[in-house]
C-alpha cells in the first residue's frame, strides 16, 4: 500500500505520542493509531481501521491522541517507521507482548531507513517558554529515568546525572522555586515501585532556544507514607452518582466527549477526559492531576461522574443532562478523589462503597 501520511503529537516529554499513519492504494485504505510509551511500555496502544468512514477515524484518533495535551503535526515515512522501529525496541528488551493486530504492523518494525534522531526527537517536543515550565518537564525526565531526553537537553555531550527513583517512577507533585539567575531548586513528591518519597533537586540551566540543563544535585531522598501524599496532592473531588435507565449511554457519552480515554476494570470501565493542553506544567506548583477534566465510570446500571473542580463539575453535569437517559441518585463533594477507589473495589453499586468507607 502507498503512504499517505502521517502525523504525531508534540507530547514527547510528557513521555508519551500519539501516531497515526495512513496508507492507501485502488482497492482499500488502512489507518494505524499507535501509542508510545517512552518510559516502560514501548508500543502501547494499536488500533488499525480499514475502509473507516472519516467519522470513525475522527473518533480514532480523538480518543489516541487528543487526551495527551498537545499539538498535531506531520511528519514523514522515514521519521515515523524509525519511531516504530525505536518504540519497538522497548516492548523487545523488556518482553512486553505488542498490541492489537501485530501481523497488521510487524512488516513496518524493520529498520530499513535513519534519520536526524534528535532532530525528530525536538520535532515532537512542545516549544518550553519559561524556565519553570523547563523545570518541571526535566524533572519529569530525570523520575522517569528518561536518559534520552536529559542527554538531548543536557549543555554536555555526556551527562551525567543523580539515579534518584527505580522502576516506573511517576512525578506527583513539584514545586519549584528561583534561586537565582539560572539556579532553580524543587521539592518533589514521587512514587515508584518502592515506595512514595520526597526528594529535593537542583537545577542549574542556561537560557537559550532550547533551555539547556548544566547540572541536577539530588539531596536524600525522604520515605513518607501513602497517607501523608493523598493530603499533599489531593483535590476535592465533585461527583454524581446516577442510575442509567438507556442502553445507549455509553455511545451517547462518547459522542459528546470524543477524546474520553477508556480503561477497563472488574466491576465497569472508566472514561476518562483529559483537558486539551498541558498548562499545568507551566505552574511553580505542578500536580499530576490538574491534567484531568472529567472522569466517569460506568457499570451495567450505574454512573459515577467526576471533577476536580466546581466550575468543570458543572459543565459536565449540564452535558450529562443534556445527553439523557440517566436518573441523578445524589451529588457529593468529597475532600479527596474516592472515584479510583471506587472502580478497584469489590463492591458493586457506589452506595455499598460509600458506606464501607
Amino acid at each position: 500500500m502507498k503512504f499517505e501520511f502521517a502525523k504525531i503529537t508534540k507530547s514527547r516529554l510528557m513521555g508519551s505520542l500519539g501516531l497515526h499513519i495512513k496508507w492507501q492504494d485502488e482497492k482499500e485504505t488502512l489507518n494505524q493509531f499507535f501509542l508510545l510509551d517512552a518510559e516502560e511500555d514501548g508500543i502501547a496502544d494499536y488500533v488499525g481501521l480499514r475502509n473507516a468512514s472519516l467519522k470513525d477515524i475522527f473518533i480514532e484518533e480523538n480518543r489516541l491522541m487528543g487526551g495527551l495535551g498537545s499539538s498535531i503535526i506531520r511528519i514523514t515515512k522515514k521519521e515515523a517507521l524509525n519511531l516504530l522501529y525505536e518504540y519497538a525496541r522497548i516492548n523487545i528488551k523488556s518482553s512486553l507482548s505488542f498490541p492489537g493486530d501485530f501481523l497488521e504492523y510487524e512488516y513496518l518494525l524493520k529498520r530499513d531507513t535513519t534519520v536526524d534522531e534528535e532532530k525528530l526527537f525536538f520535532k515532537t517536543c512542545v516549544a518550553i517558554s519559561e524556565p519553570i515550565e523547563f523545570i518541571n518537564y526535566m524533572t519529569m525526565r530525570l523520575v522517569a529515568k528518561d536518559s534520552k531526553a536529559l542527554r538531548y537537553f543536557s549543555s554536555e555531550k555526556k551527562p551525567l546525572y543523580p539515579e534518584v527513583s527505580s522502576k516506573g517512577a511517576v512525578l506527583l507533585k513539584n514545586t519549584v522555586s528561583k534561586m537565582n539567575d539560572n539556579r532553580y531548586y524543587s521539592n518533589a513528591i514521587i512514587e515508584d515501585a518502592t515506595g512514595y518519597y520526597k526528594l529535593k533537586l537542583g537545577f542549574t540551566i542556561i537560557d537559550e532556544n532550547p533551555f539547556k540543563l548544566r547540572s541536577i544535585l539530588a539531596g536524600e531522598k525522604q520515605p513518607v507514607d501513602s497517607e501523608s501524599v493523598r493530603k499533599e496532592i489531593s483535590r476535592p473531588e465533585y461527583i454524581a452518582h446516577y442510575k442509567i435507565q438507556d442502553e445507549e449511554l455509553v455511545h451517547n457519552l462518547k459522542k459528546a466527549y470524543p477524546t474520553l480515554y477508556k480503561v477497563p476494570f472488574d466491576k465497569g470501565d472508566m472514561y476518562t477526559k483529559f483537558k486539551p493542553h498541558n498548562d499545568h506544567v507551566k505552574e511553580e506548583e505542578y500536580n499530576i492531576s490538574d491534567d484531568l477534566e472529567a472522569v466517569f465510570f460506568t457499570t451495567e446500571s450505574e454512573l459515577v461522574f467526576a471533577a476536580l473542580d466546581s466550575k468543570t463539575y458543572k459543565v459536565g453535569f449540564k452535558v450529562l443532562e443534556t445527553i439523557g437517559g440517566l436518573s441523578l441518585v445524589n451529588e457529593f463533594v468529597f475532600p479527596y478523589p474516592v472515584i479510583y477507589d471506587y472502580a478497584e473495589s469489590k463492591e458493586n453499586r457506589f452506595s455499598e462503597f460509600l458506606a464501607s468507607i
